[in-house]
């Protein structure tokens, strides 16, 4: 049966698919009884001694059980090929994964990977389950999602070459697959005066980060003083975490708010954990507008010790952005919508982002704006393809995943931005 490529696809396991799933539940177990695992500590630790078991145990099956593998379909991976607006195609490898439901007899789904092509392994004896089947099993297993269930195996997905014979989707497909982005991106990649601007602009950054974090080591060293009078009321042993954090509008010009937070540390009683303090008066500062559990936090200016925050305070800076910087204003008119309205979204002042060792002027632009109209003093056009290459290249690092090899057009465009050159465009034919 053919499905929409790339997706998934649920079966109820039955016959011996169901007898292999269990015996593959069964080598685990005798795998862990031999291979360490992490359970706590660095994720990334855990996740790599988990990996590392995983391969062994495929290792050891392919020799001892293969008709196993065979079964779960843990030798049958799919190849499944993504694309979104302004990206090129990027390929991995997906396995089938098979679930046992938290039940007593439990019941076993495997989670078939639907390729490129519309094709899926199918697992023998199984019945294929319908959509409405399916949700019901991922409440089952997943109970929305706060039910953190694993496969019996895992086998990370990797990056492979993009088919040949694969067929990118058409930019109406895109356009409706993708309608929860409206605007294009234009990007440059920061030289001259606009990677001065940038490199101003972090500076500032730097220092305003500094001066709010003095202010705030100085609330905490006020509210330790009184730390005796919040202990009084809380059970024997257990701790308060006093906390001194702020508050900005992402886009800059405004006055960063300090706020203060002082949070059980539960000992015995684990429920208490994270639960708020009322935090007790002080010569140094007014507290008001509690708001989580947090105060916004004003400093006294009649008293010794609220001066010397107040003094702290007034040296923190307006709270930097690149709107600061009239030269890097675009004229791009973009798509409004009320996600993009409350993030500040438009077509004037940029992000600035680090990819790939480049730095990256991002603007946002309608699909049928004018986007040579305007460029960064000294910045030079990025293609927004290489930039989402770059930037999933990232993201399947941090994830562990061996990212796709890199295509040769990116390869290109990257070896011209290192000499700080382009070649003309190609004449339309």
């Amino acid at each position: 049966m053919t499905q929409k490529r790339n997706g998934t696809v649920v079966y109820a396991l039955a016959g011996r698919a169901l007898e292999a799933a269990e015996r593959l539940t069964q080598e685990l177990r005798k795998e862990l009884q031999t291979v360490p695992v992490m359970q706590t500590g660095n994720m990334k630790d855990i996740g790599d001694s988990w990996d590392a078991m995983y391969k062994g145990l495929l290792t050891r099956l392919e020799r001892e059980a293969p008709e196993v593998l065979a079964l779960t379909g843990l030798k049958a991976p799919a190849v499944q090929v993504f694309k979104g607006p302004q990206t090129l195609p990027r390929a991995y490898t997906e396995h089938p994964m098979i679930f046992a439901s938290p039940e007593k007899k439990p019941v076993y789904f495997m989670y078939a990977p639907v390729d490129y092509k519309g094709n899926h392994f199918a697992p023998v004896d199984s019945v294929q389950l319908n959509d409405k089947q399916t949700q019901k099993v991922d409440n089952l297993l997943f109970a929305g999602g706060w039910l953190g269930n694993a496969p019996i195996v895992s086998v990370k997905k990797q990056g492979v070459t993009t088919p040949a014979d694969y067929v990118p989707p058409s930019t109406s497909e895109l356009r409706k697959a993708f309608s929860y982005m409206p605007n294009d991106r234009v990007c440059f990649l920061a030289a001259g005066r606009s990677l001065e601007i940038v490199n101003d602009y972090r500076a500032r950054t730097k220092d305003w980060e500094r001066k709010i974090k003095a202010a705030c080591r100085e609330i905490e060293a006020e509210v330790k003083k009184k730390k005796s009078e919040i202990l009084i009321g809380l059970p024997l042993g257990e701790d308060v975490r006093i906390s001194a954090t702020y508050s900005y509008s992402s886009g800059g010009g405004d006055k960063a708010t300090l706020r203060l937070s002082i949070r059980r540390e539960g000992k015995d009683n684990m429920w208490h954990a994270g639960k708020t303090v009322d935090a007790p008066e002080s010569a140094a500062y007014e507290l008001s507008d509690r708001e989580g559990g947090e105060y916004t936090v004003t400093p006294r200016r009649d008293t010794p010790e609220g001066k010397k925050i107040a003094a702290l305070i007034d040296a923190i800076p307006l709270t930097p952005g690149l709107r600061d910087y009239p030269e890097l204003f675009a004229n791009f008119d973009i798509k409004k919508d009320q996600i993009g309205q409350m993030l500040g979204v438009n077509g004037t002042v940029p992000q600035v982002v680090d990819v790939g060792g480049h730095t990256v002027l991002l603007y946002n632009a309608a699909p049928k704006a004018k986007k040579n109209a305007f460029c960064p003093p000294g910045a030079k056009p990025f293609p927004v393809e290489a930039y989402e290459w770059l930037r999933s290249d990232e993201g399947d690092r941090n994830m562990g995943i061996t990212p796709p090899p890199m295509l040769p057009k990116i390869a290109d465009i990257l070896a011209e931005a290192k000499a700080g050159t382009r070649k003309p465009p190609a004449p339309k034919r």
